[in-house]
Order: structure tokens, then C-alpha cells, then sequence
């Protein structure tokens, strides 16, 4: 997870009104939209295109730190999202 995430993360897991905004993104048409909107309204930036890359980021340095590189790349990674959902969910 990336600092603002963490950060978000620490927020939410004391303050229940902001941990519920960022639950409930989940039932928005567009949730990662949701989610965003949700953590500016307290103040932290954060765009749709970031919570995506976060968890391709990861992977992508996975491979690129093994030993001569990794010839069959993980053809899938975390999804930063619903990771972050999992870890302040009750």
C-alpha cells in the first residue's frame, strides 16, 4: 500500500464516518470514483488511475527484482481497492 493509503487506512480504522464513506463506495455505480470522492472530502488525494497502478506497480517490480529477471510474469496483481477494503472492514 502506498503512504496515502496507509494514511487513509489509520484514519479509518478511528473514525467510523470515514470508514463507512469508503465502505460504501462499493455500492456506487462507479466505485473507484466513490472512493476517491470519499477520501478528498478528507483531504487526501487520491485518483482512480493510482489505486489502480498501486497493486500492477507492485507486480511489476516483483518481476523486474528477480534474479535475471522473471521470465513468465504474474499475469495478475492486487487489487489495491478491495485489499484496502478488506483491511478496515469489522
Amino acid at each position: 500500500m502506498n503512504d496515502t493509503l496507509r494514511a487513509m487506512r489509520e484514519l479509518a480504522l478511528k473514525c467510523d464516518a470515514f470508514r463507512l464513506a469508503l465502505l460504501s463506495s462499493r455500492e456506487s455505480a462507479d466505485p473507484l470514483e466513490a472512493f476517491c470522492a470519499a477520501a478528498a472530502s478528507y483531504g487526501f488525494s487520491l485518483t482512480p488511475g493510482e489505486l489502480i497502478s498501486d497493486g500492477e506497480e507492485f507486480s511489476s517490480n516483483q518481476t523486474k527484482s528477480t534474479n535475471g529477471g522473471n521470465p513468465m510474469p504474474y499475469d495478475c496483481f492486487d487489487d489495491a481497492y478491495e485489499m484496502f477494503l478488506i483491511s478496515i472492514s469489522r
